[in-house]
């Protein structure tokens, strides 16, 4: 692989044990708050962690999270391209909007289906 998938990945990994230990916490709306920041970034480093080893494996793909987990999931990236489609959308809405019960919703939909969909591609891109 390439040192930008390397970077790439390094990022992604860091971000996701922020967003861990953010986690960890009790919940508040301050924390709250710091957690869709936070999963919102580790989404971000993850898509491009995928476009890039896409990249590099030759693959062509189009620059945008969309086209890139759809190409991650053909090339048996990522398993579940449901879920990530739920975690995408869910990113969309909160850095569009925010409300209170919306941030409750994505907060609950972070830790059932992010927190998973994150760590089976941390292991993946760790076997690499």
């Amino acid at each position: 692989m390439s040192e930008r998938f390397d970077d790439q990945r390094d990022a992604f990994l860091r971000a996701l044990q922020r967003l861990r230990d953010v986690l960890a916490q009790n919940e508040n709306e301050f924390i709250r708050d710091a957690i869709i920041q936070r999963f919102e970034f580790t989404f971000e480093m993850a898509w491009r962690s995928l476009f890039r080893l896409l990249i590099d494996r030759g693959e062509r793909v189009g620059e945008n999270a969309s086209a890139t987990l759809t190409a991650a999931h053909a090339a048996l990236l990522i398993d579940d391209a449901e879920r990530w489609h739920r975690v995408r959308i869910a990113r969309n809405k909160t850095s569009h909007t925010y409300d209170e019960a919306l941030a409750i919703e994505v907060s609950a939909m972070i830790r059932a289906d992010a927190m998973p969909a994150f760590e089976a591609l941390a292991d993946r891109l760790g076997t690499l």
